[in-house]
């Protein structure tokens, strides 16, 4: 197991629990004390986890405490015209009848506001809290929402729990939204316990579309979800610079633009 999955592990039993013995965890894990405690430290360093004696605890991160962090409440107001013209160019991709899977993100949000009204048979599968409002009761909308552990901060359900209905289920299309994406380093988010449901959700999936807009090209956040190959198309908004663009094309990735950038 690498040390990422371990870590993701290590977060899942935190938010359970609260607390975990190191000893609980070398179990767990199948690892050894050694690694368990070296995995520890080095989440600790990053602000994921408190230590105690013989163990861990969680450790509630504000945004105070983690500057880079930024909450969706916040989010939904940054970018908004360009998260529309990407919300807007997203809708031509899905075909109906198909299932998508929406994530926690806040362009996700905006695609789904954008969906409603123009199908008559869509299936939407989420974490997201407010993607599920958005879509709750809406005619022609299937909605799937995956349960889990529910996180203020970000207005969605995370932590394995969340995850279990994907080994069930099969989606065409998984929009997701990123911190940051760059050929160099891939997808990458602000926290750790913010992928794990993504990367179930790219697992059921036939292809994933990344919805991001300009300001995410280029840009690393701390942790790494997968690869830029991993993905099959960028679709962004009007404003990204033609050798950002020409960066992923020359790795191979697809990317769309919005229509007001094609006119």
């Amino acid at each position: 197991m690498l040390s990422e999955q371990r870590y993701e592990e290590i977060l899942n039993v935190l938010d359970r629990e609260g607390s975990v013995k190191a000893t609980v965890l070398c179990g767990l894990l199948g690892t050894s004390r050694e690694t368990i405690r070296r995995d520890l430290e080095t989440m600790e360093a990053k602000g994921m986890l408190r230590r105690i004696h013989g163990g861990a605890m969680k450790m509630e991160i504000s945004q105070e405490q983690h500057p880079s962090y930024t909450s969706f409440k916040k989010r939904k107001d940054e970018q908004s015209g360009s998260k529309e013209e990407i919300a807007a160019e997203a809708v031509k991709y899905i075909h109906e009848g198909q299932a998508i899977a929406l994530d926690s993100g806040t362009t996700a949000l905006l695609l789904a506001r954008a969906v409603k009204g123009k199908f008559r048979a869509l299936t939407v599968v989420t974490n997201s809290l407010a993607v599920a409002n958005e879509l709750a009761g809406c005619e022609g909308i299937t909605l799937v929402v995956t349960g889990g552990i529910y996180r203020s901060d970000e207005e969605a359900f995370v932590s394995d729990i969340a995850t279990l209905i994907f080994s069930k289920i099969n989606v065409d299309i998984f929009f997701l939204t990123t911190c940051g994406i760059s050929v160099e380093r891939g997808i990458t988010y602000q926290r750790m316990d913010e992928i794990l449901v993504q990367n179930k959700m790219m697992e059921a999936a036939e292809k994933t579309v990344v919805i991001a807009d300009s300001s995410k090209l280029g840009v690393n956040s701390l942790v790494k979800m997968c690869g830029i190959d991993q993905v099959s198309m960028i679709i962004t908004d009007s404003g990204a610079p033609r050798a950002q663009i020409e960066t992923f094309e020359k790795a191979g990735v697809s990317v769309v633009i919005s229509k007001e950038r094609k006119e």
